[in-house]
């Protein structure tokens, strides 16, 4: 099958979990594009992040469904979802870094890509295939993800790993988001870099826009491409072989252990967190052990919470099917002092961890608790600190050293090493055990 096959996409009108109803992809994209009456813009839209051929549409009219569809897909925009829960101008920044590593490593015109305000707090960047020409199949969602991910590692940005499910609902352009009645708003790259203010501004009315159309193929794009595909491919074919040695049993692999024991280091944070989350789906572990066991190695690495919880649902997903978004709440959405329904008890935990490292849980053997020895009014007890493991030496990038108010949580150091990264960044290391503690300058000098 040709691209031109990958015509059909679906489209939901109001909540995500509403009706999917079958539309010619690009025909609703260049609807909601020009402010069409019928695509509705006043309302909470989105259209499949990816384009299908007629073995879709025969899923969709049989089931009524877009759920265990596992057909080949395709599209003609790559998205990047670049979001903030704290402050939009986050969002911006990564949106805007990304820009210019695509300017300077791919030769990628700003004014043939796709920009936007997502309606709330983060900024959306399409990129068209087109100037690689990828071929569609049943893996091309997953190359797509590990393709950003790339991209996003190696421009130093945080990206939403989430849009890349194969079945993914996708806000519509110009459609309204429910929450702030600002509307997904396309913006010019002056536009993205200037004042947040004027983007909200922006934002209040839809404004039709045409839609770009590239051309000529760029060898950097393809190359990164196949080697995303190569990588996808190797995982498959390692995931099969794990099983068969097992004789169908799951086995937990050693790029797993060594990601919970080490965490990853920038470049395959993503890539790692993802398959370890994917192994241990091979388990049946629920989402919350799932995070139990991987959440504090990943934070180590550096990544956002956000992305942690994302590529853990992501995981999961990708081997035991079901819709990530459903997998696991955001801790932003949990109500203060309201337990996640899906965090099992304690000894339940327990003896999933059990039953995932093929033993059973040990006996307490720990002595009794001694009652601590009396101390003089005003007098602090005896604590048996062992001497602390030395600092590790100072990474080439380290621009500046200081000393934090609070302590590490991890390791319980004071003091940080502030590293330069791309676009005149910075962020702060902990010098004790190399875990990321928050970002130093944001955007080329300006404390974020």
């Amino acid at each position: 099958m040709t691209t031109s096959d990958f015509r059909f996409g679906f489209r939901v009108v109001g909540p995500t979990h509403n009706e999917r109803r079958l539309v010619d992809h690009a025909a609703a994209f260049q609807a909601y594009a020009e402010c069409d009456v019928r695509a509705e813009c006043e309302r909470e839209s989105y259209l499949s992040a990816f384009q299908f051929a007629a073995d879709f549409t025969a899923h969709l009219t049989s089931t009524g469904s877009t759920a265990g569809f596992v057909g080949p897909c395709y599209s003609s925009w790559l998205w990047f979802d670049f979001d903030s829960e704290d402050d939009p101008a986050h969002a911006q920044a990564d949106a805007a870094a990304l820009l210019e590593w695509l300017g300077e490593n791919a030769g990628v015109e700003p004014a043939g890509l796709l920009l936007f305000f997502s309606g709330s707090k983060g900024v959306h960047v399409g990129l068209p295939t087109a100037l690689w020409n990828p071929s569609p199949s049943a893996d091309f969602h997953k190359v797509c993800r590990r393709f950003a991910e790339n991209l996003a590692e190696a421009a130093a940005v945080s990206i939403d790993s989430g849009v890349y499910d194969r079945v993914r609902c996708f806000r519509a352009p110009n459609s309204r988001h429910p929450k702030t009645s600002l509307f997904k708003r396309r913006l010019t790259p002056d536009e993205l870099a200037g004042p947040l203010d004027v983007i909200l501004k922006l934002a209040e009315t839809p404004a039709p826009f045409d839609v770009p159309c590239p051309t000529g193929i760029d060898d950097r794009l393809a190359f990164a491409w196949r080697n995303a595909a190569v990588h996808v491919n190797e995982e498959a074919n390692a995931r099969a072989a794990r099983r068969a040695a097992g004789n169908g049993c799951p086995s937990l692999n050693k790029a797993t252990l060594l990601f919970i024991r080490e965490g990853a280091t920038t470049g395959d944070r993503h890539r790692l967190l993802f398959s370890a989350a994917a192994n241990l789906g091979e388990f049946a572990c629920p989402p919350a052990l799932a995070v139990a066991l991987l959440e504090e190695a990943a934070l180590d690495s550096g990544l956002p919470p956000r992305d942690v919880r994302r590529q853990v649902e992501c995981g999961l997903a990708a081997v035991g099917g079901g819709e990530p978004d459903a997998a696991l709440p955001s801790p932003a959405d949990d109500p203060p002092g309201v337990a996640v329904a899906d965090s099992p008890p304690a000894a339940d935990v327990q003896g999933k961890l059990a039953a995932l490292w093929g033993s059973t849980p040990a006996a307490d053997t720990c002595p009794p608790a001694t009652d601590p020895q009396p101390t003089q009014q005003g007098e602090a007890a005896a604590v048996p600190w062992d001497d602390p493991p030395p600092y590790k030496p100072l990474p080439p990038q380290t621009v500046a050293e200081g000393r934090l108010d609070t302590p590490c949580k991890k390791c319980g150091a004071h003091d940080y090493a502030e590293v330069g990264i791309p676009g005149g960044r910075t962020r702060l290391d902990c010098r004790g055990c190399g875990r990321f503690l928050r970002w130093g300058n944001w955007e080329g000098g300006a404390n974020g």
